[in-house]
């Protein structure tokens, strides 16, 4: 029986200490993980490497996360993207949800609710079209 590789999370998030402790928490679950600090990082890494799953920021300098969304979705169509803001406003989730997010998390989260967020998301059947 072929053994499966863990799950690789794209996490984006400028705040570096929000970052590592997703990022950790995350490999302590046993999923891959490759943290950066920027959309413009994020973006970079997905020309590269297909992602099971992102977890990324909505409010970032520069390329914003609802602006990283829009074009990780256009690098990875089947990516489950989901969006996390301490900034939590219906417009927000309005604009994340209509340019394709996976789903909608408020800062500060609880890891329980982000991580059965993120285990649906990377089920395969839960991925959305081609």
């Amino acid at each position: 029986m072929a053994e499966t590789s863990p799950p690789m999370i794209l996490v984006v998030d400028d705040d570096k200490n929000q970052r590592n402790m997703l990022a950790f928490a995350l490999r302590d679950r046993g999923y891959e993980v490759a943290a950066v600090d920027s959309g413009a990082q994020a973006l970079e890494l997905a020309k590269g490497k297909v992602f099971d799953a992102a977890v990324c920021d909505i409010m970032m300098p520069g390329v914003n996360g609802v602006d990283t969304l829009k074009q990780l979705k256009a690098l990875q169509p089947r990516l489950p993207v989901i969006m996390a803001t301490a900034y939590a406003t219906n417009a927000l989730a309005s604009a994340s949800m209509k340019n394709g997010a996976f789903g909608y998390i408020a800062k500060p989260y609880e890891l329980k609710e982000l991580f059965a967020i993120l285990e649906r998301a990377v089920l395969p059947d839960s991925r959305q079209g081609p």
